[in-house]
């Protein structure tokens, strides 16, 4: 399966979503913002498979993506969007060892190098962001990668699912968590039309969408293959964030993000793709596109 129609996209719509998640936890708690993301992101997904599956894993599945989405949001507090991609993409480090875990899927030598370099260069990319609140924000962005990659993990444990009825049970079950749980945190939130601007889109296109793309990649291919290519949103984030702020990225910042290119296409040398043939599944996902 060539998954790139697939993840473009999703590239597309993260890089974007880290700028409007970014304005949205600003304006607005970060568990209350998250949670209502959730339910708007799942209610469009229920009225398209009507039904959602409330067991174990999707249980397991919601508490893992709200504990990231959580920590992703209150991480931005502190961080800017391109810093919190960059550091989210930590993900891939802890992806490898979970996959081999959980699901026994063993990585290439290809895939080993290729993340051993990217980690090295978000590593060096890292080294100002040593202090400060942006020390707190790295933190709590680094465990909400953590989670990430948990989630992503547990995703291909249930690829024999349709990802539409995953992403609904998921979505639906950890927005009403986070509503839950959110005056714990707080329930500020100023409604204006930016922060309804802000909501709709990391509800729409960067949240069910995304999470739907995400979802169908890791059902097809392997979860190393995905990971490490997806390295190219914090390369691309830092790029848009230099042009939207007129600032020259720090020689840390371009080695770093060199490495991590390098590190991506050597982690793409082989094939490894999942030998599972497009079911009904990525039809209704057209669909939705």
């Amino acid at each position: 399966m060539n998954i790139l129609k697939y993840l473009v996209p999703y590239i597309i719509f993260s890089i974007l979503s880290y700028y409007f998640a970014k304005d949205g936890v600003e304006h607005s708690s970060p568990v209350l913002f998250m949670g209502i993301r959730y339910i708007i992101a799942g209610l469009p997904l229920l009225m398209i498979v009507k039904k959602i599956v409330i067991n174990k894993d999707t249980i397991i599945l919601a508490i893992l993506t709200s504990i990231s989405s959580v920590l992703w949001g209150y991480g931005l507090l502190y961080v800017s969007p391109a810093q919190s991609a960059v550091l989210s993409y930590s993900m891939p480090i802890f992806s490898l060892p979970l996959a081999l875990i959980l699901i026994r899927e063993r990585p290439q030598k290809e895939e080993i190098i290729g993340l051993l370099v990217a980690t090295f260069g978000l590593s060096i990319y890292s080294i100002p962001l040593l202090s400060g609140f942006e020390l707190e924000g790295s933190e709590l962005t680094l465990i909400n990668a953590f989670f990430w990659a948990s989630y992503t993990v547990y995703y291909r444990k249930m690829k024999d699912m349709d990802p539409l009825i995953v992403n609904t049970s998921q979505l639906l079950l950890g927005g009403i968590m986070m509503l839950i749980v959110s005056p714990l945190f707080g329930l500020e939130m100023q409604l204006n039309f930016e922060t309804l601007t802000d909501l709709f889109f990391v509800s729409t296109l960067g949240g069910s969408v995304t999470f739907i793309l995400w979802n169908v990649m890791m059902k097809y291919e392997k979860v190393n293959k995905v990971t490490v290519a997806s390295f190219s949103i914090p390369i691309f984030s830092t790029v848009l964030d230099s042009i939207i702020t007129s600032d020259i990225p720090s020689l840390y910042s371009v080695f770093g993000l060199s490495l991590m290119a390098v590190g991506i296409g050597v982690s793409r040398l082989k094939g490894g793709v999942g030998k599972v043939k497009p079911k009904r599944q990525l039809k209704i996902v057209h669909k939705i596109w």
